[in-house]
């Protein structure tokens, strides 16, 4: 009987100790996840504040990142304003030069006493002929730079005659020569006039190239082709190429190879064709550079939406 009560007391004593180092245990347990929800709390509070700093950062960049681009936007407008004003020039020159002419020769019929109603009236008639052409230069060039404000189908080869028209004196200027392997209404999809000023930006770069490299026999031919999903158009000079190891530079923005150069005129060209999910890239071949300017094609779903551009 004894035996029994010891062996009872024994059980009774085990399953208190037991009970005591659970509580013991738990209290320790319990200290610990309190101390560690203080110091999850605290690192909540430390990520909470990085992420607000890393927020605050972000905005800051892409702010400064949005003045740059504006500034780089401004630039480029400067830029394409001296450009046009040197085209205008270049198309003025001629109608300029026989106003002068016509002019002239009215001191000279006044002098010798021969100026009578038929030649009044072929003098008023050149003049306005003259006249007209500098207007029509002065509209061609306003709607050359007015801004798209919504892609829409074109035609690239159109868009690319429009650069040709507010270009063409200047080609001629400096004796450059121009074929257009013109096959066809290629119809892609983006902002017509922004893509007739990239092709006025790579037939710049040529025309500075040939000057610079005082090239004799100056030509640029232009190919236009198709693929599943793109129209491309191929521009092609034999200006002597471009250095190997600036190739990869040259759509930096402020690069330049040339004296008094902006270096935008490429890398708004590059930003612009992106803006239409399109692309631009240069190589050299035997003679000179290829550019390669490449815009997507008008699906079927907005063919119906078809607008001229010429």
């Amino acid at each position: 009987m004894l035996f029994i009560y010891i062996s009872l007391s024994m059980v009774i004593g085990y399953i208190i100790l037991t009970i005591c180092l659970y509580v013991f245990k738990s209290r320790v347990l319990m200290k610990k996840l309190k101390a560690s929800e203080q110091s999850n709390r605290e690192l909540a509070e430390k990520y909470e504040a990085i992420n607000r700093n890393l927020e605050k950062k972000i905005q800051e960049e892409v702010e400064k990142n949005r003045q740059k681009d504006h500034l780089l936007i401004q630039h480029s407008r400067l830029a394409a304003m001296g450009e046009m004003i040197a085209n205008i020039g270049h198309q003025w020159r001629q109608p300029l030069n026989s106003l002068s002419l016509i002019i002239q020769d009215v001191r000279e019929e006044f002098e010798f006493g021969q100026l009578d109603e038929i030649y009044i009236n072929n003098f008023t008639k050149e003049s306005m002929i003259q006249i007209k052409h500098m207007s029509r230069t002065i509209h061609d060039f306003q709607k050359f730079y007015k801004p798209n404000n919504e892609k829409t189908p074109f035609s690239i080869g159109s868009s690319i005659e429009d650069a040709l028209a507010i270009f063409s004196s200047s080609l001629k200027y400096y004796g450059i020569k121009m074929v257009f392997e013109y096959r066809g209404e290629l119809i892609a999809y983006g902002f017509p006039n922004e893509y007739s000023q990239v092709v006025l930006n790579i037939l710049t770069n040529a025309r500075d190239a040939f000057v610079q490299k005082d090239i004799k026999d100056r030509k640029i031919t232009i190919k236009l082709s198709k693929t599943a999903e793109f129209v491309k158009a191929e521009f092609t000079d034999n200006a002597g190429g471009i250095e190997p190891s600036i190739l990869d530079k040259i759509f930096d923005p402020y690069f330049t190879t040339r004296p008094h150069g902006t270096g935008l005129g490429l890398y708004m060209s590059k930003m612009i064709l992106e803006n239409m999910n399109g692309l631009v890239t240069v190589e050299n071949h035997e003679a000179g550079a290829r550019f390669c300017l490449s815009v997507p094609m008008v699906n079927e779903a907005v063919k119906p939406e078809l607008i001229s551009v010429s």
